[in-house]
């Protein structure tokens, strides 16, 4: 049933445009990332999220646009506090994208929530490991390669 809620939506969508709508990279208060030993045992921690969509209407009948927002961020921790609910962050990169589909026909909002949960990253991950990489070398962070592609951490809701 998913699947065809999905492969529903897909057929009904074409990608329009993906750009940055926020975004925000520091370092954590007295970190120097170029301190002796202050990259040593850190841990990276990642979020990806579909935020939200909504659908707008246009100048021609029966097309849309649908919105949808990912979230995306990255931090480093120390390794020793992992398992605390509020560890001492050392640095941080987070950005919101926008997706913007063409909608050739109102779609039911299952349908929408199955595509921005398992499809709509494939066409923002490319910019967001690009900004990403961006910003570490900014920060005087550790390069990170992120894998060509990821769901997001709420896709399971």
């Amino acid at each position: 049933m998913a699947d065809e809620k999905l492969q529903r939506a897909i057929d009904h969508l074409a990608i329009s445009d993906v750009y940055l709508v926020a975004s925000e990279a520091r370092h954590g208060e007295e970190f120097n990332p170029k301190a002796a030993h202050a990259l040593e045992g850190l841990k990276v921690q990642t979020m990806h999220l579909a935020r939200r969509s909504e659908i707008l209407e246009t100048d021609k009948p029966d097309r849309y646009l649908l919105r949808i927002v990912l979230g995306f961020g990255v931090r480093w921790i120390s390794e020793s506090e992992v398992e605390k609910d509020a560890p001492q962050i050392r640095a941080f990169v987070e950005a919101d994208y926008v997706a913007e589909y063409l909608m050739d026909e109102r779609l039911e909002q299952d349908a929408i929530d199955a595509f921005a949960l398992q499809n709509a990253s494939y066409h923002v991950w490319p910019y967001w490991r690009e900004y990403l990489m961006s910003q570490c070398e900014r920060l005087r962070m550790p390069r990170l390669i992120l894998p060509t592609k990821q769901f997001p951490d709420n896709q399971k809701q």
